[in-house]
């Protein structure tokens, strides 16, 4: 819903009012300023049509939308507790520190220290652990769910290989991966995994022996950089459908013009 100021101000007024609890009168600039943000957040949070509906047809008061949307936000809380309790059933970091601290202490913190009423639109965190093609738009709540989302089916992805295979990949990148690999496991698994698929090496192991290196360098030799891309993404669709069956979702195929770019730029398999 669309609302100009002067019909947010109340929403604000009444934000403030909860925030000091009626013991001030006046509140610091950056304060409101955060009031006023929290305040659009969780009217955005409500989709036109429902808050059309909320009148039947006429335009919701934005006190109401306000009061809808904050619902959505704790509905959504709820919802990222439940993905977050699920993921750590079997979750496994393959020793990486980042990856471990990132998921199992910055979560947690995540939802003792999140303000959905005053300050919903702050997520904490800064999410170290990278996922490829994240949305940053997104904030608060929303961004928490999109992440973990991605991180449960990453998870999901990951366990159709053998432990040691992963370890033993991340090893040959970084000797000291634990304490300093930065990036995204599963980049460096799908990589991996296309020269395997290339070499009709074997995939789950993730095993590729020097003449596989070279086989692989050969196989993309000669391609321009969007052959090798269009190959790329019709390799990484193919594994990711084998590989999460009734699950998939395509996500894989926004990898291939990274990864891509790294095979152009003669990069280790």
């Amino acid at each position: 819903m669309n609302y100009e100021i002067e019909e947010i101000l109340p929403v604000v007024a009444k934000l403030a009012d909860r925030y000091t609890s009626k013991e001030s009168s006046s509140i610091s600039y950056r304060a409101a300023e955060q009031l006023m943000e929290a305040a659009v957040y969780c009217i955005n949070e409500l989709d036109e049509g429902a808050a059309d509906s909320m009148l039947q047809g006429q335009k919701a008061e934005c006190l109401q939308s306000y009061e809808a949307g904050y619902q959505i936000v704790l509905e959504k809380v709820g919802r990222a507790k439940y993905v977050y309790h699920d993921i750590i059933k079997e979750f496994d970091d393959y020793g990486c520190k980042n990856y471990r601290e990132t998921i199992l202490s910055g979560i947690p913190a995540f939802f003792t220290r999140y303000d959905p009423r005053f300050n919903p639109q702050n997520h904490i965190l800064t999410l170290d652990y990278p996922m490829p093609g994240m949305e940053c738009k997104k904030k608060g709540v929303d961004l928490i769910l999109y992440y973990l989302g991605e991180i449960a089916y990453e998870q999901k992805f990951l366990h159709c290989f053998h432990r040691d295979g992963i370890i033993n990949l991340l090893e040959s990148i970084c000797p000291d991966y634990e304490e300093l690999y930065l990036d995204n496991v599963c980049q460096a698994v799908l990589l991996r995994a296309l020269a395997c698929m290339v070499t009709e090496s074997p995939l789950s192991e993730l095993k590729l022996g020097g003449k596989g290196q070279k086989e692989t360098v050969d196989y993309f030799a000669g391609m321009s950089l969007e052959a090798v891309e269009r190959q790329v993404s019709l390799l990484l669709d193919l594994l990711e459908k084998a590989a999460m069956k009734e699950a998939y979702r395509g996500r894989f195929q926004s990898s291939s013009h990274d990864l891509s770019a790294r095979i152009t730029n003669n990069v280790l398999f």
